[in-house]
């Protein structure tokens, strides 16, 4: 089970650092805005470390995202939360749009 873990700390490490880097900082700028030694974020961006939830969501407000965003794959679907997440008439709009989508299509009119 400690490989498994151990994939999983990688993977939102490089989540973690990809959100960095996109938001154009350094290992060291995001380790100072969250007031933490640089190698304690480099650590749980290889994955040395396993990330506590609440480490998470400090992480995810330093770089302006939800902490959600930083745990789902692909990128563009991580995008996708961060611009849903305080906007509830645009979270209903998707979902009303995601419920039609199991709707089948009508008949074409001859």
């Amino acid at each position: 089970m400690h490989s498994d873990t151990s994939s999983v700390d990688q993977q939102i490490g490089q989540r973690i650092a990809a959100a960095r880097q996109a938001a154009g900082l350094t290992v060291r700028d995001l380790a100072a805005r969250l007031g933490w030694p640089h190698t304690t974020l480099s650590n749980y961006e290889v994955g040395r470390r396993s990330l506590p939830v609440s480490r998470l969501y400090e992480i995810a407000a330093a770089l302006q995202r939800t902490p959600a965003s930083l745990l789902i794959e692909p990128l563009e679907a991580a995008s996708i939360v961060d611009a849903l997440a305080d906007n509830l008439d645009l979270c209903l709009q998707v979902q009303m749009v995601l419920e039609t989508l199991d709707d089948p299509l009508p008949e074409p009119v001859e």
